[in-house]
């Protein structure tokens, strides 16, 4: 059972460290780069599973289990070297005709060992067990294992001489793939010449961490990192937009929004009223008396002054309320919430204060106000349509006391 503490140990770290890797994932989902990792830790995980239960298997004696875990545990070894020259290549972008090569050199191994495991069902080529359940390492099992050591040996030169030409983060995580196969150099080696122990795992195990700390949580980091850049520039872009917006929709000489944002605001309440989600709302219209006659007899410049004047009037009033001119002498002020609830003490209060200009000749604004009727009014307009109205008579009164006209 010692035997098997560093494969459970191993099961147990690799389980933890790539949690990740081994979630269920859709198969679009992910880069091929990062399926064939997915793949390999998944060989190594076999290999570690095998390991673990070789050394259970053979406190037991239990020969013939001992006999299918080793030819499973070999099998597994075979994959995962096959599997890290197929992820080193992808992790490379290695297309040239030497990483071609790593990869038919990787799979001709493979089979080698296959075609080897299964000649030691018939002759013990590959290893055998006594009668009292010994093991016995095999020829063939010695030459695999050079193999072995060729592939990592050549993907690690490969993978350190192109990391000499990269520069930054990619150079290190470079460095700590090729460093991986050094490691696993160093324990099949071992492992060469002390088959009952269970250093190749160890290795694994190494190499793991190595990967797990310098490539996998480095590239999450610089994802990370990449992802908050990506996500500042487009909080930037949205102030940059909302800025165009709020100067897209505000009337340059009053302050408040134009036509355009009344035009858009409408519509998001044409929506809600065709969807029964309003059902109270008041309109607003609203004229400033004697514009005309202003810019026509003291200039523009006074007419613009009777404008700034009469919008400061209409916001005081309408303080809870978005005030919007159409351009000229027009406002439209669209009512919910609080100034609904108290559209008709504020509209007296307007008039009052609208008189009361009059007579000290300060800006004089005509109100028009209706309600939204549910079941008879299809949109704003239609109730913008009875305030403009309502506005036009108030406009006469106040004509008629001496206001001026257009």
């Amino acid at each position: 059972m010692t035997y098997s503490i560093i494969g459970l140990l191993a099961i147990a770290i690799h389980l933890i460290l790539n949690y990740e890797v081994f979630r269920p994932q859709n198969k679009k989902d992910g880069s091929e780069v990062k399926r064939s990792f997915r793949n390999f830790m998944l060989a190594v995980f076999a290999y570690y599973v095998t390991d673990a239960l070789w050394g259970v298997f053979n406190d037991l004696q239990a020969v013939k289990l001992l006999y299918a875990d080793t030819v499973v545990y070999y099998v597994a070894m075979a994959s995962s070297v096959l599997l890290w020259t197929r992820y080193v290549i992808l992790y490379l972008e290695e297309k040239s005709v030497f990483g071609t090569f790593l990869i038919h050199a990787g799979r001709a191994i493979f089979w080698f060992q296959i075609a080897g495991l299964i000649v030691n069902l018939f002759w013990p080529v590959y290893f055998t067990f006594d009668e009292a359940g010994a093991y016995h390492a095999g020829g063939i099992r010695y030459v695999a294992l050079i193999l072995q050591i060729l592939m990592f040996l050549l993907t690690s030169a490969q993978t350190l001489y192109i990391a000499g030409k990269t520069t930054g983060t990619k150079k290190r995580r470079f460095q700590t793939v090729g460093f991986f196969g050094i490691i696993m150099i160093v324990t099949i080696t071992a492992q060469y010449f002390y088959p009952l122990l269970p250093l190749y795992a160890l290795g694994y195990l190494l190499g793991c961490c190595l990967i797990h700390k310098f490539v996998v949580e480095d590239e999450r980091k610089e994802y990370l990192q990449k992802l908050e850049e990506l996500l500042q520039i487009q909080q930037q872009q949205e102030v940059e937009i909302g800025s165009a917006k709020q100067l897209a929709y505000k009337d340059p000489l009053t302050g408040v929004k134009n036509k355009r944002a009344c035009e858009d605001y409408e519509a998001e309440l044409d929506a809600k009223i065709k969807e029964g989600q309003i059902r109270e709302f008041a309109v607003v219209s609203l004229d400033v008396n004697g514009l005309k006659m202003t810019n026509d007899t003291y200039g523009h410049k006074a007419g613009d002054e009777l404008l700034i004047s009469a919008c400061r009037i209409i916001c005081r009033h309408f303080s809870h309320s978005p005030v919007f001119r159409f351009g000229g002498d027009e406002f439209e002020v669209i009512l919910q919430g609080q100034d609904y609830e108290n559209r008709h003490a504020i509209a007296a209060a307007f008039n009052r204060e609208a008189e009361q200009n009059l007579a000290e000749g300060k800006a004089v604004v005509s109100l028009g106000m209706a309600d939204f009727i549910p079941g008879q009014d299809a949109d704003v307009d239609t109730v913008f349509e009875r305030a403009d109205a309502e506005m036009y008579v108030r406009k006469n009164v106040l004509m008629r006391m001496g206001a001026g006209g257009r």
